[in-house]
């Protein structure tokens, strides 16, 4: 098939037609349609090492690219050199003409994925929107009932035998998940009891714990020479370095100990036949480099961000006061931060995707796909309500690492007013500070700890109404999702708790590792409830799927 047959038979076909206001193919919205359409691109193109670049790009495909600016911008671009995303309004990138053979061949792909799709529906006998067909008893064959009972006995073997190697998977990443969590507490702690600029030296492979006196005072003295010693800790005794040191060490060792944990039993997996299968059926391959990279990555960081503290010096060319206190910059230890929350949230939804009940959730998406057309948009408002209020989590804790990278904690330590006033004077005070005006919103001491008040409180907010909303939808929403949203609120609720008493008494370590550790908490209930929603979109590819197969039943 050439290229313009290819779009015909995906977008020409699916006429769309509209109805008060909204596109819909029969009684399914546009909105299933594009789902159903961006889960084949994501099939298709995942096949395709080369098309990578393509679908990062353009998949899934914006609702208002349905269906003549599709068509017309990959017409246009097939002209030119080649193309690398699809806008709506016909505005082409150029890549290489092995991009656009990738992205033709990908849409054959789509070609004949659609009518599969269209083909296995029917012979399960799902016709006229999804109302099984009546069809006749096979006649019983004799002769071949033996082997056919074999074949049935294999496959459910085999069967079993995919499941266990996906919670074996799935358990395992779940352990580095934990580990994790464990980790980013005790560099909370790290932190909190300014322990990590006590190592002035980093080694890929890292060093061994100091063990004579001779060589705890080599260390001891390499410290003295670091601006932290000379402007904070002149008069620390050698038992209180050999305290902070040890965090630091501990902290590095950990981390270097998790890239083992990690390699060795990958290594092993893709070693035996069963996990190597489930990791290749569970397209994990991807995701377990990736995973590996961040983990690299954050330990390069980390030492990225000692270092500032080390040298005194910042980020992106913004020059740092000489008066400034000895410590890490704000930036660096935003990113750090940010890096652990994001591993940990991939390993965390890689995980539930494997320890997931597959049959459980198949039976629920079929479930949601009988629901009327308005019924499963009330879903789909839900949905994003729920990846909104998941975003709002995570720029909160991406604004709780600027509140400790500037000590911001230790001042305006009453609530909920800030030195009497809703608006500190801070804020305009130190206004002219900063230049440009923009680092104002990450180093203004007061405008800090107010954005991060603000956000916690809007966080706060939308995650009581979403379990509101919950509550309201439980006739059709799953009743795990329901759950999950009330203590994804409930969990805010007590952080929110716990940020005021760590306000209140001037940040004792002992609620700041808690505070940390609650924000890591609030991420994973937020990533479990994401997770519960999937099917949701599953319905909604279900339902138009069979909305395809009743208006195109050839």
């Amino acid at each position: 098939l050439t290229l313009q047959q290819s779009i015909k038979c995906i977008f020409k076909r699916l006429r769309l037609h509209k109805t008060a206001g909204d596109f819909v193919i029969g009684d399914v919205p546009l909105w299933g349609l594009w789902c159903l359409i961006s889960t084949m691109l994501r099939q298709a193109f995942g096949r395709l090492g080369a098309a990578v670049p393509v679908i990062r790009s353009c998949s899934p495909l914006p609702v208002s690219a349905f269906p003549h600016v599709a068509v017309r911008s990959i017409r246009t671009s097939m002209r030119s050199n080649g193309i690398r995303s699809v806008i709506p309004g016909g505005s082409l990138q150029k890549a290489s003409v092995q991009h656009a053979n990738a992205f033709a061949q990908g849409l054959r792909v789509i070609h004949r994925r659609a009518h599969l799709l269209v083909r296995n529906i029917n012979k399960k006998g799902i016709k006229n929107c999804g109302k099984p067909c009546e069809q006749k008893a096979p006649k019983r064959n004799t002769t071949t009932a033996a082997s056919s009972e074999a074949v049935a006995v294999g496959a459910a073997a085999t069967a079993d035998v995919n499941v266990s190697a996906d919670r074996l998977l799935g358990f395992w990443l779940l352990g580095m998940s934990g580990a994790v969590f464990g980790m980013v507490s005790v560099g909370g702690y790290t932190r909190l009891t300014r322990s990590g600029l006590s190592m002035t030296e980093w080694r890929l492979t890292g060093s061994k714990l100091p063990s004579t006196d001779e060589e705890w005072m080599v260390e001891f003295d390499k410290y003295k020479a670091f601006p932290e010693y000379q402007k904070l800790n002149q008069g620390m005794t050698l038992d209180e370095f050999k305290d902070i040191y040890f965090w630091e060490w501990f902290h590095r060792m950990w981390g270097r100990s998790l890239g083992i944990f990690f390699a060795v039993p990958a290594a092993i997996f893709l070693a035996r036949k069963s996990t190597r299968q489930a990791l290749a059926s569970n397209q994990l391959y991807g995701r377990l480099a990736t995973l590996f990279t961040l983990g690299g990555a954050q330990g390069l960081i980390g030492w990225w961000m000692v270092k500032s503290g080390l040298d005194h010096e910042h980020v992106l060319g913004f020059e740092r006061d000489e008066l400034d206190m000895p410590r890490v910059s704000p930036y660096r230890l935003a990113t750090h931060l940010s890096f652990a929350f994001v591993t940990y949230g991939l390993l965390a939804w890689t995980a539930m995707g494997l320890l997931v009940d597959k049959a459980k959730h198949a039976v629920e998406v079929q479930q949601l796909a009988k629901l009327d057309a308005a019924a499963l948009r009330k879903l789909k408002v839900f949905r994003f309500s729920s990846v909104a209020a998941c975003v709002l989590l995570g720029t909160t804790v991406f604004s709780g690492a600027f509140v400790a990278g500037n000590l911001a904690g230790l001042a305006y330590n009453d609530w909920p007013l800030m030195a009497g006033k809703f608006v500190p004077d801070g804020i305009a005070e130190d206004w002219d500070r900063f230049t440009p005006r923009v680092r104002n919103l990450f180093e203004n001491i007061a405008m800090v700890q107010f954005d991060h008040r603000m956000l916690a409180y809007t966080t706060l907010a939308a995650t009581v109404a979403l379990a509101v909303a919950a509550k309201r939808l439980l006739p059709v929403l799953p009743r795990t999702v329901y759950t999950r949203a009330h203590m994804l609120a409930g969990m805010v609720f007590v952080q929110a708790t716990l940020g005021v008493l760590t306000i209140v008494y001037n940040v004792p370590v002992e609620l700041g590792v808690l505070h940390q550790a609650g924000a890591l908490t609030a991420w994973t209930l937020s990533l479990w409830m994401l997770h519960g929603i999937r099917s949701v979109r599953g319905a909604a590819v279900l339902k138009t799927a069979r909305a395809i197969c009743a208006r195109y039943p050839h």
